[in-house]
């Protein structure tokens, strides 16, 4: 690590930006005083973004996966130290290294009162190999052989060859077997189209894009979840979710306030839950790119970036300091890698021995880095902007809306972008961000990042099945991403839920599964309409 001593905070030229915020404060509190608002739900969250799909096939970003938990079982589940425990499965069997045997648990009823069979399973990770759906699952579904349904309860599984990580693949939500008979998404759920249909604690009532999602309890759902109505209020100002809590439209925010509104909340009796995180932050590269496409010019870009400082000054320490891809809480983590301490002086040597000097503008070259549009990323986009240009690497922030920006992100329109990686529990991950082969849509390397050594690894540890052996392999995945890195590692942050007083049963496990949301109750019922 770096022995100098962390900056003070940067300035940040947000002039604009906070103008716009605090217009919509204006507004709002405008029209919170023009008469109550209906209460829509028993507990109210608010989230940043709503999901881009409700398929759960399809949906990768954030917000479809929090709403994925509320609609939707699996086969498995993700358990509290990240491995794979049943979920719809009540037993199962593995007569070798390639065949499974799995038996449902009779009973379990999808929403609209239909009983959940094994042609429903069957039917939904069908439906993901078919090449005619846009499945990023694909890649881990790749290793089936075969699938059949002899009984209404029996599954049986063939693969190809033996897959370790199989079972953390059978966490997507199981689907009726209707649904997805055809080729096209059942659940972009357009307006006016039927509610996705699932097994979960709670079914989707109404979307009204861009401001509410609304569930209610599934009530053939066992147990029932504590409170009968749940819904996601989208508010995508960091400063109006504040303002929203504060007066009581919102009961409850996970991960999706700014962390220097947090003080606030602690010094007004607000409960405040804080947990270490399993979920990664990093800057992701675009390796196709010159002269992003050199190991060195990624590494003198990780030494620029004083990390530290942003932890301590922007997100006021709530999150740790990442090494790579795995937190130190899964299994198969491997601190024993290259670190990347704030270090210009280094950064400017790489870059001189990459061939790139600076010019007489004082820049050696330019990179576009994209984020999304929302306080935290503005800021810490400021900050990268700031460290590089200190090292000769000019960079323009494009701050974009949120579904503009995933897109360019998934289509892998960017020379740079800043993201975090959600609901990472088996080591396999790294197979699918970062095989040359796993370009989306079967795959998330969206930066086309390729070495052989990796492809080599991540291969092998797939079809490792000895615990101990597995994990050689993956520290060895884990050492040689961090000498040839493909994203600059940021850093594991804190899970933080803010409630209003009142709220009991929260519980946040270090992936940020929402599916905690089904326990939390009022201990004396909710609140009365705002």
């Amino acid at each position: 690590m770096s022995s100098r001593p962390p900056r003070r905070p940067h300035a940040f030229p947000l002039r604009h930006p906070l103008a716009a915020s605090l217009l919509i404060l204006i507004v709002a509190l405008l029209v919170s005083g023009c008469g109550r608002e209906r209460r829509r739900a028993d507990l109210i969250v608010g989230v940043e973004a709503e999901p881009a799909s409700l398929d759960p096939r399809i949906g990768s970003d954030v917000a479809a996966d929090r709403a994925f938990h509320l609609l939707y079982r699996g086969l498995f589940k993700t358990g509290e130290d990240l491995r794979p425990v049943p979920d719809l499965v009540e037993s199962w069997e593995q007569p070798d290294a390639t065949r499974y045997v799995f038996h449902l648990k009779p009973g379990v009823r999808f929403s609209d009162g239909r009983e959940v069979t094994a042609q429903d399973a069957l039917a939904t990770l069908r439906s993901i190999l078919d090449p005619s759906l846009p499945s990023f699952r694909k890649g881990d579904l790749d290793c089936i052989a075969s699938l059949s349904a002899p009984g209404r309860y029996r599954l049986d599984i063939t693969l190809r060859e033996p897959r370790a990580a199989f079972l953390s693949a059978l966490t997507v939500g199981i689907l009726p077997a209707d649904a997805v008979s055809g080729s096209a998404p059942p659940h972009a759920h357009p307006p006016g189209s039927p509610s996705p249909i699932g097994c979960g604690p709670y079914r989707l009532t109404r979307w009204e894009r861009g401001q509410w999602l609304l569930f209610e309890a599934n009530p053939f759902a066992s147990p029932q979840p504590a409170c009968r109505t749940v819904a996601f209020k989208v508010i995508p100002d960091p400063v109006v979710r504040s303002l929203e809590l504060r007066r009581g439209s919102v009961d409850l925010v996970v991960n999706d306030l700014p962390p220097d509104s947090l003080a606030y909340f602690a010094n007004h009796g607000y409960e405040i839950r804080r947990s270490p995180g399993a979920n990664y932050a990093y800057v992701g590269f675009n390796c196709a790119h010159p002269p992003l496409d050199r190991t060195e010019v990624r590494r003198a870009i990780a030494f620029a970036i004083d990390r530290r400082a942003i932890l301590t000054y922007i997100l006021h320490g709530y999150g740790r300091l990442a090494t790579g891809l795995l937190s130190p809480e899964n299994w198969a983590y491997c601190g024993d890698v290259e670190s990347y301490p704030f270090d210009p002086a280094r950064a400017r040597r790489l870059l001189d021995a990459a061939g790139l000097p600076t010019g007489r503008d004082g820049v050696r070259f330019r990179l576009v880095y994209k984020t999304s549009n929302n306080k935290l990323s503005r800021q810490i986009a400021t900050a990268l902007a700031q460290d590089l240009a200190r090292v000769g690497v000019s960079v323009t922030v494009q701050w974009l809306e949120w579904g503009t920006f995933y897109g360019d992100v998934k289509r892998g329109n960017f020379d740079c972008f800043g993201l975090t990686w959600v609901g990472i529990t088996d080591p396999d991950a790294f197979r699918l961000r970062f095989a040359s082969w796993a370009l989306p849509p079967d795959g998330f390397n969206r930066g086309r990042y390729a070495n052989r050594e990796v492809d080599d690894l991540v291969e092998e540890g797939a079809r490792e099945v000895d615990p101990a052996r597995r994990k050689a392999i993956y520290a060895q995945v884990q050492k040689v991403l961090a000498q040839d890195p493909p994203y600059v590692s940021l850093w594991w942050p804190d899970n933080v839920a803010v409630a209003r007083p009142g709220l009991e049963g929260i519980s946040l496990p270090p992936d940020g599964d929402f599916g905690f949301l089904s326990g939390v109750r009022w201990r004396e019922g909710p609140p009365p309409s705002r």
